[in-house]
């Protein structure tokens, strides 16, 4: 149950190491989607981006967010908001 987040993102954010937080889906359709309780680790990513795993982040992948091609679920880019608990 980890997230992790590039330093300076953390810091922009006042968020901690070790902090927890509430990842929330930001699909923009008005559908509530929120993961709870993600401990943040600071990682080495680009600004910008953050790292959650599977399954504990699949509440936040709305079901119409795939692949044009393969219509496989667009897993590795889903828009989220992140909330301080």
């Amino acid at each position: 149950m980890v997230v992790l987040m590039n330093k300076s993102d953390m810091a922009d954010r006042n968020i901690a190491d070790g902090e927890e937080v509430d990842l929330l889906g930001a699909a923009g359709d008005n559908v509530p989607r929120i993961v709870r309780g993600l401990r943040v680790v600071t990682y080495d990513l680009p600004r910008g981006c953050c790292v959650g795993y599977y399954p504990e982040c699949n509440p936040l992948l709305p079901l119409w967010h795939y692949a044009e091609g393969s219509k496989v679920p667009a897993a590795k880019s889903i828009p989220i908001r992140i909330k301080k608990r």
